[in-house]
């Protein structure tokens, strides 16, 4: 239990070792956000005087610390040390859609001051199972910043605080969960990048150079899926975007989505959509007019 003017002591055992890391928390949320979707864009790098932590609600994209770019995708949380540089930018295709907010007054074990993650370490944490509960989470705090309701800064302190613990228990289920696995940064990158070209796990392979069990080891280690499944969720979230955002038929959709056979991306659109295409466009059109 903790209250604003009292510390807590966390007491963690990491690989059979214990050890005591003090959890100092007098914590302030100076600002909370959304960033709307959006495509073909990048961010000017840019630094912050104390830490921001983000949530990637919708899409993909990439963000670079201190130089460093690390693909980023629905479902990743992404923390930007105090002092440390960052952009965001994301591909032609597909845009994200982000929650951040900033905080500080905190310190944790033998970090500095509102330091998050220690020297050499990804800024990037995959949410995996608890996904939906930070994305609660993240809407809940910038519902609190822009609706200013009566007691709004006691609670955006509440949400704030909670998602700076639940990001340090998230991220003490396992050290495996932080990217610092350079192939794996490769194939996710690449996939981002061809996953309407992709045919295969060999065509994967053969572009990477890197054998069938890591590519699937490793990719399902990091994002919950194998890579094949990754590609036909990709395509049937950009073939959506088409059938919202364009007149082309269907099967011209199923085409520029990576599917020479029109069949076989009605029967994958129905099996992940529960409906097909047309009725999917038709659905969303009557939607905008209500």
């Amino acid at each position: 239990m903790f209250d604003d003017n009292n510390d807590t002591v966390a007491e963690r055992n990491s690989k059979g070792n214990p050890t005591d890391d003090t959890l100092k928390l007098d914590t302030k949320c100076m600002y909370a956000g959304k960033l709307e979707r959006t495509k073909q864009w990048r961010e000017t790098t840019h630094t912050h005087p104390f830490c921001e932590i983000m949530f990637v609600l919708l899409g993909s994209g990439e963000v670079t610390v201190d130089g460093m770019a690390y693909p980023v995708s629905k479902g990743d949380i992404v923390v930007y040390n105090p002092n440390t540089p960052h952009s965001e930018s994301t591909p032609a295709n597909e845009g994200f859609e982000l929650a951040f907010f900033g905080i500080t007054n905190f310190q944790i074990g033998n970090l500095a001051l509102d330091y998050l993650i220690a020297a050499g370490k990804s800024p990037v944490l995959h949410s995996g199972k608890e996904e939906q509960k930070f994305e609660m989470y993240f809407r809940s705090l910038v519902a609190e910043v822009n609706e200013n309701r009566q007691y709004g800064d006691l609670m955006t302190k509440y949400w704030s605080r909670l998602i700076l613990i639940d990001v340090l228990r998230l991220a003490d289920i396992s050290d495996a969960k932080f990217v610092t696995n350079a192939i794996f940064a490769r194939i996710h990158n690449y996939l981002l990048n061809n996953y309407l070209k992709v045919e295969s796990m060999d065509q994967i392979c053969s572009d990477l150079h890197v054998s069938k069990y890591y590519v699937s080891h490793v990719f399902k280690k990091y994002i919950g899926t194998p890579p094949m499944q990754y590609v036909a969720k990709k395509r049937i979230s950009h073939a959506k975007k088409l059938l919202q955002e364009t007149d082309m038929s269907a099967s011209e959709i199923g085409e520029n989505c990576g599917y020479k056979d029109h069949v076989l991306f009605f029967k994958a659109f129905k099996k992940s959509e529960g409906m097909t295409p047309i009725q999917y466009r038709k659905t969303i059109r009557a939607q905008r007019k209500k």
